[in-house]
């Protein structure tokens, strides 16, 4: 059942990494045809409005990756390595709503309740959560998260968001730095939840991530984060920690071609 259930993972990943290609294939040829004027009668703010509506489909997926940095799974924050969350007295606004005081602990971004608000906040903009996950995992693509669509969030979420971040992969909890996985930007005018595929393919196996948010949309007092998620394959039983691994699923999965 095990083995059924980590091919059923391949299988998924390999779609999601599918549809990013063509989520990146069709954006190109959008601005493309813009560029060149091959789009008459077409406005920007039309094409861009295209653009939209087309990454809204690829984003229709019922192909959900497990999630392996889940409360429910097993991960725990470590709080000695993560950043102090942010105790404030003045005005914080939840979907709208003023609320204060407010305060959340760095666990709720491994819950999956995203109501608006139920988010973690540390000071300013730059702040870090380390994280140990239930068990080895190759990492694949991480999931960034923060609350409900744009078109709801009152100016000052917004700005809360974060904005670049870098990920880490660790093998131990006493590790300096770890290997980086990727530097991102988050947009917060997109899609509230955004994948983001990894960088580094040769990381091997891990036992502990770190989110380390660089900046955010220019609130001067505190960042929130809603979920972070980890995909990726987990360790076999018995393969030893810290393996390295290259693309298992890239070449063990079976063939989809028709």
């Amino acid at each position: 059942m095990l083995r059924v259930e980590q091919e059923l993972d391949k299988i998924q990943q390999q779609l999601r990494f599918l549809q990013w290609g063509a989520k990146d294939i069709t954006l190109r040829a959008l601005h493309e045809a813009l560029k060149r004027n091959e789009l008459p009668g077409f406005t920007g703010e039309a094409v861009q409005e295209m653009i939209n509506q087309v990454l809204e489909k690829l984003e229709e997926s019922p192909f959900q990756m497990r999630n392996y940095a889940s409360k429910t799974s097993g991960a725990a924050i470590v709080r000695s390595k993560t950043s102090p969350s942010w105790i404030g007295s003045g005005k914080v606004f939840w979907h709208s709503l003023l609320v204060t005081p407010y305060m959340r602990p760095p666990e709720i971004i491994l819950e999956p309740d995203n109501q608006p608000g139920n988010c973690w906040p540390f000071p300013g903009s730059q702040g870090h959560v380390f994280i140990k996950l239930p068990r080895a995992i190759f990492p694949t693509a991480v999931t960034l998260n923060h609350g409900v669509p744009a078109t709801a969030y009152h100016a000052d979420s917004t700005s809360s968001a974060p904005k670049d971040f870098a990920v880490y992969g660790l093998q131990e909890e006493g590790d300096e730095e770890g290997t980086l996985l990727g530097e991102f930007t988050f947009t917060p005018g997109q899609d509230p939840s955004q994948t983001f595929q990894l960088q580094n393919e040769h990381s091997g196996f891990i036992n502990y991530i770190k989110l380390r948010v660089l900046s955010n949309w220019g609130h001067p007092d505190y960042t929130c984060v809603y979920q972070f998620r980890l995909h990726g394959n987990p360790a076999p039983d018995g393969e030893a920690k810290g393996k390295p691994l290259g693309l298992p699923f890239m070449e063990e999965s079976p063939d989809l071609s028709p």
